[in-house]
């Protein structure tokens, strides 16, 4: 199953993946505004290239950040709309694949990724572009910012699953998430979400499944700096507090060109 397809079909049911929806979507926000504030204090336009439906885009709108949300998702988009409308946030959105970012109108003074999105790009080539994709939208001196899992901590460890998350309801509903890793020394694992629900007659099961590519820091801050960006930073789930290790770097000089086409 291709990522848009695994969105569009998990866009009513993403919120079970978090405990309490709209109160991570205030935590992240909070999280996120101190690491822009730090970086680059004059912030005031985002690009979230891969909003889904809306977490971290909501967020920072009521903020007072002026946000346009991406996705390749419609459905995730569509979620994302009515969410913003409920909670009262101003944001803008769009179909597009964070690939390409050409079709999105304007710069930006930061251009974010989270919620382990970036993982979805199998191939060094879909990581470098990107990557540069990103750089192209930002305004010189702005701030790029990544959330991923910690795959260093999980190349490791290989977890064959996370924690279930339980919904009191009712409906009573339980989200799990496995993971299969294709080999012991392979980066490439398949997530199966299942979402279980109880009624009347007893649970049902309903099966979600997407391809992820574990990339550690060392990877990715190797294809951000290929893609032009300086000063990478990594931040711990402690120090910012996130749920995931959160990358930052900054647009300050031309990409790397030929690096980047010696590594392809």
């Amino acid at each position: 199953m291709s990522a848009r397809d695994f969105y569009d079909q998990l866009a009513a049911d993403y919120h079970l993946v978090y405990w309490d929806w709209e109160a991570a979507i205030e935590r992240q926000a909070d999280a996120l505004d101190q690491l822009i504030r730090n970086a680059c204090p004059q912030a005031k336009e985002i690009l979230d290239c891969s909003c889904g439906i809306g977490t971290q885009a909501i967020g920072l709108a009521l903020r007072g950040y002026r946000v346009h949300g991406t996705d390749v998702s419609e459905r995730s988009l569509d979620r994302a709309r009515r969410e913003a409308e409920r909670l009262g946030a101003m944001v803008s959105f769009g179909v597009c694949d964070f690939r390409d970012l050409s079709s999105v109108d304007g710069l930006f003074d930061v251009v974010i990724s989270c919620d382990n999105a970036i993982p979805h790009m199998l191939t060094d080539d879909d990581l470098h572009r990107v990557f540069t994709a990103m750089y192209t939208k930002l305004r010189q001196g702005g701030l790029i910012v990544i959330s991923v899992r910690d795959y260093d901590k999980a190349m490791i460890e290989r977890p064959p699953t996370g924690l279930p998350v339980i919904h009191a309801g009712p409906p009573r509903r339980v989200a799990v998430r496995l993971h299969d890793w294709d080999a012991p020394d392979s980066p490439m694992y398949t997530v199966r979400f299942l979402i279980l629900t109880e009624g009347r007659s007893g649970w049902t099961v309903e099966q979600y499944s997407t391809r992820y590519r574990a990339l550690k820091r060392s990877v990715l801050k190797r294809a951000a700096e290929l893609a032009g960006f300086a000063r990478i930073a990594w931040h711990t789930a402690e120090e910012v507090p996130f749920h995931q290790p959160v990358m930052t770097g900054l647009k300050v000089g031309g990409p790397k060109l030929d690096s980047l086409k010696s590594s392809q």
